[in-house]
């Protein structure tokens, strides 16, 4: 019989593809975290170019397979990583976080307050890995390794917020926010800072295959979609994120709920360049951004919506 039971961790409750997302979405997070807390403890430590440290003329700070795989992907993507800390993969923070000298220097505090050592971080890890990996190529998961994918990257988040709650870098307000966007024609990016709300243009919002960042013009007739990543370690419940895609003075091409927009431009939002505003509240009594009730805020601005292309010639 089927349980009622509900949240993030009864998966039997899902459909199978909304259970993979989940799990994806929770690793994304994990990795995520993990290259923010590299990229920190190694730029206090070793300076802003971290990546050509050498602690010794024998032991480089990150050593040469993993910077030229970095520099390849960069090389191949120009477009989807900003830093080299955003390159590194989920075997790459295996390595960092278990090279010997680096765990004892950098994560053995961090880690041992939930973990038993270097060995049980690296077996969950490469647990987590072959998930991902299974993931990414489209093959089946068991209902106990999406499980464990879940609740594995889970724990990883909960040791790195603790550590921030520990040397008092928690947020003044704790509210869950957008950490990144992506869209229906290959553009991504990553937010980098969640101090004030987050207002971009299109052509600041790059495109992983290409090193150009040109302008979003849609025409009369395309649809459009966009997928806005929010903090894991907050759950859906706690939030609601309300959204509306606007053109002109007070025209409304469409509006709805969640993390994904998807709206299609027509005749009338010709010349006109769409705005998409997006509102993450929470169900606490107090807002981060009292004066527009919200506690996160994200706006993008599209170039003009052009005109189809069989008017060009008429």
């Amino acid at each position: 019989m089927k349980s009622n039971i509900q949240g993030d961790y009864f998966l039997w409750n899902m459909s199978e593809l909304e259970a993979r997302d989940l799990c994806k979405h929770r690793i994304d997070a994990m990795e995520k975290w993990s290259r923010r807390i590299i990229d920190e403890l190694f730029k206090k430590a070793y300076g802003e170019d971290f990546f050509e440290f050498e602690l010794s003329e024998e032991q480089p700070l990150i050593k040469l397979s993993i910077k030229r795989q970095v520099e390849g992907r960069m090389k191949e993507n120009p477009g989807r990583f900003s830093r080299k800390v955003d390159a590194l993969v989920i075997e790459d923070l295996e390595y960092l976080f278990c090279r010997e000298d680096l765990y004892n220097a950098h994560f053995k505090e961090i880690f041992e307050s939930f973990f038993s050592g270097r060995e049980e971080i690296r077996a969950v890890i490469k647990r987590i890995s072959n998930i991902r990996n299974k993931i990414a190529h489209g093959n089946h998961l068991s209902q106990h390794e999406l499980e464990q994918g879940v609740c594995y990257s889970n724990d990883f988040i909960t040791v790195f917020v603790d550590y921030y709650r520990k040397i008092g870098k928690e947020k003044d307000y704790n509210v869950p926010m957008f950490l990144s966007v992506r869209d229906s024609l290959g553009h991504s990016l990553n937010r980098e800072d969640t101090s004030y709300s987050w207002k971009i243009q299109d052509w600041k919002f790059p495109n992983k295959s290409s090193s150009e960042r040109t302008e979003i013009s849609l025409r009369s007739g395309d649809s459009y979609r966009l997928v806005l990543e929010v903090d894991a370690s907050f759950t859906e419940d706690f939030y609601e994120i309300s959204w509306v895609v606007t053109y002109g003075v007070g025209g409304v091409i469409s509006k709805g709920k969640g993390n994904v927009i998807e709206f299609r431009v027509d005749d009338k939002c010709v010349s006109y360049s769409p705005e998409i505003t997006a509102k993450l509240v929470t169900k606490r009594s107090w807002h981060r951004f009292a004066y527009i009730d919200c506690d996160d805020y994200f706006e993008l601005r599209l170039s003009q919506v052009l005109p189809p292309i069989e008017d060009e010639y008429n």
